[in-house]
């Protein structure tokens, strides 16, 4: 489970930290954000990046991979045994995978969606959601039926279609996507809503966005 204390070092670690760092900002004891990240780092959201030796004492540096677009998408092909995954179907495969681990965290999978979005995929979109729509087609992430300043409806959803209804909607990944490119793009913030969605019995997942004030 990632609580709230986890999603607070996530977002304090867009820069390498120690321990002791992390606990005078957040005003966590240093016992308490040691054992966060040690969870962390075992589910692979954060990584030691260097130590340094002092006062026979090794100091630990973790940083977030969430917010570091090298440790989320590789430049080159990541090489699996007998297979090889492109860009875009890595990028589908964290995204599934976050999704099934986190299922019960919405805050931290439209984070998590949010910093992809903000730093892996807006540096390839134009200005226009018509453009996000292209790109959402060719990462195969589903085909997008409708888009306009408003709404963003997509079929055949990589994340949700034809999973069961639960009465709750599946795409809080999805739904920070779409709020990190308009950010990135427009500098203004948006707030992005599913509205409908396989996990709410429709066949379609369509997002409502609105500019906040």
């Amino acid at each position: 489970m990632i609580d709230e204390s986890k999603v607070k070092i996530l977002e304090a670690l867009k820069k390498p930290k120690t321990v002791t760092q992390l606990s005078k900002e957040l005003k966590l004891s240093k016992a308490t954000v040691s054992h966060h990240l040690k969870h962390l780092e075992r589910l692979g959201f954060v990584k030691v990046v260097s130590t340094k030796l002092e006062r026979n004492f090794i100091k630990k540096y973790y940083v977030s991979r969430l917010h570091n677009p090298e440790f989320i998408l590789p430049h080159e092909k990541l090489i699996l045994e007998d297979f090889e995954l492109s860009r875009g179907e890595l990028l589908r495969t964290l995204l599934r995978l976050l999704n099934v681990v986190s299922l019960n965290n919405s805050l931290l999978l439209k984070k998590v969606g949010f910093d992809v979005g903000y730093f892996a995929i807006a540096e390839r979109v134009d200005d226009g959601l018509e453009s996000l729509a292209d790109l959402w087609e060719k990462l195969k992430l589903g085909k997008v039926a409708e888009v306009s300043k408003e709404k963003f409806v997509v079929e055949d959803c990589y994340n949700c279609a034809h999973l069961p209804a639960t009465g709750k909607p599946y795409c809080k990944i999805d739904e920070g996507i779409i709020e990190g490119v308009l950010r990135k793009k427009s500098g203004e913030v948006y707030e992005v809503e599913e509205v409908k969605c396989w996990g709410t019995g429709y066949d379609v997942c369509e997002f409502r966005i609105r500019k906040l004030p």
